[in-house]
C-alpha cells in the first residue's frame, strides 16, 4: 500500500497541468501515488495527460462532476493511508514529507495544510474562521480585521486554525471515509470549509503548517458554470437562503461607507 495518495481534480486545465504533475513527480515522497480525475475537459488537458501515462492514475468522467463529487470518485481509486488533496493550479517547489511527519506526531491532527505562495511571491490568505453572519459584522461593520475573510497567518510554527482553502488539504484516508468526504451538494466553493467544520465536530484539529509551502497560480482554475452563481449557491447551502442573503446585505455595508465619504467630502 501507498503511504500517500496525491489527488487533484483537472478541467480545461492544459495551461498548467503538465507544471503541476512534473513537481509532484519531483517532489512526491518514494512511497506515494499521483490520482488525477478529469472532469470532461474539452481542451487539450487529456493529451497532457496521456504523456504521463505509467506515472499516474488517470480517472476520465464524462461529465463535470464538479469539486467535490471528482475528489469523492478518485478517492475511490486511492490506497493510501494518507489524501493530499491539491488544485491543478499548484506546483510542488520542495518535499512535503515534513507535513506528513507532523501529522503523524500530533494524534489531535484531523487536517493539516501548508502555506500557499502566489505566482508573485506573497503568501496567499488561506486561512479563516469559520463563516457566520456575526463573524462578517465584526469584520464589515466593526471593521475586526480577520474575523470572517480569509487571511495569511504570521505565524512561523503550526498553529491551530478554524478553516483552510482546499487548494492543498492533507488528511487520513480513514477519517475522510469516517466523514463521508466531501459534501457533494457543493459543486464548488464552500466544500472546503465545509469539510473543516466536520472535522472539528469529529473531535479533530485543524493545523496550519506554514514550514512547507506550495505555489498557487490563484484563479488560474476554470469552471464551466458562473462563478459568481455558484458561490451564492454554496453559500445558501451552508449557511441557508436567509443567512446567505444577509450576508450579502452586510458586505455591502463598506461599500455604503465608502461612497457615503465620497459625496460627502464632494460637498465640503
Amino acid at each position: 500500500m501507498n503511504k500517500l495518495s496525491i489527488i487533484t481534480v483537472s478541467y480545461n486545465s492544459e495551461d498548467f497541468i503538465e507544471n503541476f504533475i512534473k513537481s509532484v513527480l519531483k517532489f512526491k515522497p518514494e512511497n506515494s501515488e499521483l490520482i488525477i480525475l478529469d472532469n470532461n475537459s474539452s481542451d487539450k488537458t487529456i493529451d497532457v495527460l496521456k504523456k504521463y501515462d505509467g506515472k499516474l492514475k488517470l480517472v476520465r468522467s464524462l461529465e463535470n462532476l464538479g469539486f467535490s463529487k471528482g475528489n469523492n470518485r478518485a478517492v475511490k481509486e486511492a490506497d493510501g493511508d494518507y489524501l493530499f488533496f491539491l488544485n491543478p493550479d499548484t506546483e510542488l517547489t520542495e518535499p512535503i514529507d515534513e507535513l506528513i511527519k507532523f501529522y503523524e506526531e500530533n494524534p489531535s491532527a484531523g487536517l493539516v495544510a501548508p502555506k500557499l505562495v502566489m505566482g508573485n511571491g506573497q503568501v496567499q490568505a488561506s486561512v479563516k474562521k469559520l463563516p457566520t453572519i456575526w463573524g462578517a459584522i465584526k469584520e464589515y461593520v466593526f471593521g475586526i480585521q480577520n474575523a470572517y475573510s480569509e487571511y495569511a497567518p504570521k505565524e512561523n510554527s503550526p498553529i491551530e486554525i478554524e478553516s483552510v482553502n482546499g487548494a492543498a488539504l492533507l488528511i487520513k484516508k480513514e477519517y475522510f471515509e469516517k466523514l463521508g468526504g466531501f459534501d457533494q451538494k457543493f459543486f464548488l466553493y464552500y466544500e472546503d470549509v465545509d469539510l473543516c467544520q466536520r472535522i472539528r465536530a469529529f473531535g479533530k484539529k485543524i493545523y496550519y503548517y506554514p514550514a512547507v509551502s506550495i505555489k498557487h497560480l490563484v484563479g488560474a482554475t476554470k469552471s464551466s458554470q458562473n462563478r459568481y452563481e455558484l458561490n451564492l449557491k454554496a453559500a445558501q447551502i451552508y449557511h441557508g437562503k436567509f443567512a446567505a442573503f444577509m450576508l450579502y446585505l452586510i458586505f455591502w455595508i463598506p461599500r455604503i461607507k465608502r461612497r457615503l465619504k465620497i459625496v460627502s467630502g464632494a460637498h465640503t
